[in-house]
């Protein structure tokens, strides 16, 4: 419980951009694991689809990754569905 509190006050200390930055790479690892489990696609799987080590797909699922645009792109043709969806409204 007190790793959590401290954890959350460390939270509050930062900018708002960064929590941003961590709330996005979260819901972008989330949306990625659903469609793992949906389509039962293991990380490797993903990985030989895409062409690369399935050491970088567990670095794309863990922590807070920062994604390039051509990852993201290479993700999303790899699982079938866009992982990011901008309105251009």
């Amino acid at each position: 419980m007190k790793h959590n509190e401290q954890f959350h006050n460390q939270l509050n200390k930062v900018s708002p951009s960064v929590k941003m930055e961590m709330d996005l790479s979260r819901a972008i690892i989330d949306r990625i694991d659903y469609i793992l489990d949906r389509d039962g696609i293991s990380r490797k799987e993903l990985a030989e689809r895409i062409g690369c080590k399935e050491s970088q797909i567990t670095r794309w699922t863990r922590g807070f990754p920062n994604y390039t645009i051509a990852a993201l792109a290479k993700l999303s043709v790899a699982l079938g569905e866009p992982l990011v969806e901008i309105s251009t409204h």
